[in-house]
């Protein structure tokens, strides 16, 4: 009998000490993840952020490709116009078959920016908390314009899709992600507007417009990436682009 209760107390003295092991180990952890609750749990939400970005603007960019290779819509009858997104009706477009995001058409869902991906401090700026498709950019190196003065012509103002107002992090996540060249950490700043400071939203005109050109020219033949203010949008303001149709 001794010998019983002598195991049985041993095999409780090891449990015991395998339920305090478990609970260091569980506090390790809890402390572990405290520890990364700033930058790096922040950095992660960026990656996130910019991944989930740069997937909705693949699906806007097929979307444009399906309309104007498969349906043969011409690039002023492109429309953006969505009840969710008002301002883009376009007069060129007589149908459903040239919307973005009409079932018969490009088969689109607008996916509003999240609010986190945001910097607060912009809220009441124009375009804030939505994308905005516009005619009124030139991406130098490419489609046909590939100087600072592409915006001279109209035929080489591209349709850009841009979600204006980021945080500075998930701007700087997003051209890490891209492998576009920073500049002290900090993202490419625009040597002047990126787009028309009055009317940009694309409503199958493309009139006046904007170079997107920062001042040490990595965004250079760049289709996509992110970069701060200079001009319209303003300097300390950070804003991704994308271009769905390069003209």
């Amino acid at each position: 009998m001794k010998q019983g209760n002598s195991q049985s107390g041993n095999v409780l003295f090891l449990i015991l000490i395998a339920v305090v092991l478990f609970g260091a180990l569980i506090f390790a952890v809890t402390m572990s993840t405290r520890g990364q609750s700033g930058e790096e749990v922040n950095r992660e939400h960026a990656r996130l952020a910019a991944s989930q970005l740069a997937q909705h603007s693949i699906d806007l960019e097929r979307a444009v490709v399906k309309l104007r290779v498969g349906s043969g819509i011409a690039d002023h009858a492109i429309s953006f116009e969505t009840v969710a997104l008002p301002g883009y009706a376009n007069p060129d477009c007589a149908n459903e078959a040239c919307k973005i995001f009409a079932p018969s058409g490009g088969q689109a869902s607008y996916i509003r920016p999240k609010r986190e991906w945001l910097n607060q401090a912009n809220a009441a700026q124009a375009h804030f908390g939505e994308w905005l498709f516009t005619g009124t950019t030139c991406i130098p190196g490419i489609g046909l314009g590939n100087d600072a003065n592409c915006n001279a012509d109209s035929n080489h103002l591209e349709i850009v899709a841009i979600v204006p107002w980021l945080t500075r992090s998930l701007c700087i996540e997003i051209d890490n992600r891209l492998g576009i060249s920073l500049d002290n950490g900090a993202p490419p700043k625009a040597a002047g507007s990126a787009w028309a400071a009055a009317n940009p939203e694309f409503t199958g005109t493309f009139g006046s417009g904007e170079t997107l050109i920062d001042t040490r020219n990595v965004l250079f033949g760049q289709a996509e990436g992110c970069f701060e203010g200079g001009g319209t949008p303003p300097a300390g303001s950070y804003h991704y682009y994308r271009v769905l149709y390069p003209r």
